[in-house]
């Protein structure tokens, strides 16, 4: 008897081992497509309200899954804002004031810009660092991950749901829990790039479930896949100064 029972708790403890490596593996290949390896673009930003409307043209350069800078070029009034993301550090430039600013851990799941993204979000690496991943749902055609933040986690959700198409890997669908359980906000991504076997979205439609009419849609434009960037685009002079960052 001791035997079967010591036998049943040995294959739990394997096969949970393997469910983890899996579901960890499968979030690579997701982050791999989500990001791609490196890459220079221009983003368009619209975020919708009941009562208005705001448009914004970014330019963005990332490299691998932790190094991104981003600078706002449209409207006037906001051209020249920069936000660089180099590993768990957010650093923001404003033009005003001519100063380099470093995001506190508890600002980075702030509204980017007054929209429905986060500075997380724009970082990108938030979902695979700061979560427990776990296999929800999987079809021949799709697989959903769910995510439980860590305890250290500088996040406000609760939970975070993946969804990837099969076998491509490509991130589909994206909702975002509060602490209720409650769904609070989803991303919808779409339009794939095909670069080296990797699909990429080139648009995301967030929506607040919460509230009626609120929305944010980014497009990328003339997006350069596989270039190489210099190392000094990311770093805090590259914010101040431009040109730094064109390959």
């Amino acid at each position: 008897m001791k035997l079967n029972y010591l036998i049943s708790g040995l294959l739990l403890v394997i096969s949970f081992g393997w469910a983890q490596e899996d579901a960890s593996s499968i979030m690579d290949r997701i982050m791999g497509n989500l990001r791609g390896d490196s890459q220079i673009a221009t983003l368009e930003m619209t975020v919708t309200r009941p009562d208005k409307e705001n448009s914004y043209t970014m330019r963005i350069y990332s490299q691998g899954e932790d190094k991104g800078l981003t600078r706002v070029i449209a409207p006037a009034r906001d051209a020249g804002q920069a936000f660089l993301n180099d590993g768990d550090n957010i650093f923001i430039y404003n033009p005003r004031l001519k100063r380099v600013l470093r995001l506190p851990p508890s600002g980075q799941s702030d509204s980017f810009l007054g929209s429905d993204i986060s500075y997380n979000d724009l970082a990108g690496d938030d979902l695979r660092s700061n979560y427990e991943l776990n296999i929800l749902e999987d079809t021949e055609t799709s697989i959903t991950l769910e995510l439980i933040p860590l305890a250290s986690a500088p996040t406000p959700y609760g939970k975070v749901q993946l969804t990837a198409e099969k076998p491509s890997y490509a991130p589909t669908h994206i909702v975002y829990f509060d602490q209720r359980d409650t769904a609070v906000k989803e991303n919808i991504l779409s339009d794939y790039a095909e670069v080296e076997g990797k699909y990429i979205p080139q648009r995301f439609e967030v929506n607040d479930l919460l509230k009626d009419g609120n929305k944010t849609i980014i497009t990328w434009k003339d997006a350069q896949f596989g270039v190489t960037i210099p190392d000094a685009c990311f770093s805090q002079n590259a914010l101040e100064r431009e040109g730094m960052c064109e390959p």
